[in-house]
């Protein structure tokens, strides 16, 4: 008798720390996001470091602080687009972007920034990524 081979495919879970630190209450250790979650805190955490902050690595990040106390009009707007595709394009590659919307909060010296992205997993999860860039003193 033949045995019949189940093949199925593996999903895979993403993880990383929560960078709040939140304790988890169970293990009273450091919480973790996982899957959608984590993809999201990674794209934010690229987006929100300048080039040259990360040690050996001085390409990483978008450097969108620098348009910070820019005029943003639509020139500035598809500079910061093409940043934002090019840092993700580079150093996530469980995503891709599928729209980039750059809001001016000149009232406030910020700059809001929404992404639809695709997580590319076997689920293949469409999902918003929304964060203010400003400075922080």
């Amino acid at each position: 008798m033949a045995q019949e081979l189940s093949i199925r495919a593996r999903n895979k879970v993403y993880s990383d720390l929560d960078f709040a630190f939140r304790m988890n209450p169970v293990t009273n250790d450091v919480s973790l996001k996982k899957d959608v979650e984590a993809v999201k805190q990674s794209v934010v955490n690229i987006l929100s470091t300048n080039r040259g902050e990360r040690p050996f690595m001085p390409d990483f990040g978008a450097n969108i602080q620098g348009f910070l106390f820019e005029n943003v009009d639509s020139v500035t707007s598809a500079l910061i687009e093409e940043q934002i595709r090019s840092a993700i394009a580079n150093y996530e590659p469980r995503v891709r972007v599928l729209e980039v919307s750059v809001e001016d909060l000149s009232y406030r010296n910020a700059i809001n920034i929404r992404l639809d992205i695709e997580i590319l997993s076997p689920s293949q999860t469409i999902t918003s990524v929304e964060f203010i860039v400003e400075r922080l003193r």
